[in-house]
């Protein structure tokens, strides 16, 4: 059983993603509520899932589980990987959403096709000729780990080096594939065949 927490703009939302869930054996609903604030932690417990719905990307509350998100944004590099590791429209169907919910409780991430073609193939910046510096071996074992959705305290324990020994790689990998983001690294890293797909 995956226990859930629906987090969203209203408490109507709210209450109407919990009656579609209801039905689903396998999910459990901890509480159904409109969110609060920006750090909103759940009061019923940390669930498995936190489900957040109807907000813009820049409003997201900061949860301490793994989230599944509905929004008719699209995130930003920076938001997918340690909390959220789902993405999906709005109007996504109550199969694709306890999809996600099952995916993320195993730790997969999910984005639609449209937000996974963006990201392989973004439009063309001014210094894309910029030439990326190479990457030791065991900056390639993070960037890998990164794209496993691995945050840092995981990479180190993985590596068998202190937490920040692991930032510092990451840090690194950053720098060197002029990256903003962690999501955007492993982007960079998938179209340039650093990271299997």
């Amino acid at each position: 059983m995956i226990r859930v927490a629906i987090l969203a703009e209203s408490a109507e939302q709210a209450e109407h993603l919990a009656e579609l869930l209801a039905t689903e054996p396998t999910v459990e609903i901890t509480e159904a509520r409109a969110i609060a604030g920006e750090n909103d932690e759940q009061a019923a417990g940390i669930p498995d899932v936190s489900l957040i719905a109807g907000l813009t990307p820049h409003a997201m509350p900061t949860t301490s589980s793994r989230s599944v998100v509905l929004s008719d944004g699209s995130p930003s590099d920076g938001q997918l990987g340690h909390s959220v590791r789902a993405w999906l429209p709005l109007e996504s169907s109550i199969r694709e959403i306890v999809a996600a919910i099952h995916a993320v409780a195993n730790d997969l991430i999910v984005l639609t096709s449209a937000q996974i073609e963006r990201w392989l193939h973004p439009e063309p910046q001014e210094n894309t000729g910029t030439l990326i510096e190479a990457l030791t071996p065991r900056e390639l074992q993070v960037l890998r780990m990164l794209a496993d959705g691995l945050g840092n305290k995981e990479i180190a324990a993985q590596l068998g080096v202190s937490d920040h020994t692991a930032k510092f790689h990451v840090s690194q990998i950053l720098a060197k594939l002029n990256a903003a983001s962690r999501t955007e690294a492993v982007a960079i890293g998938i179209r340039r065949g650093l990271v299997p797909i």
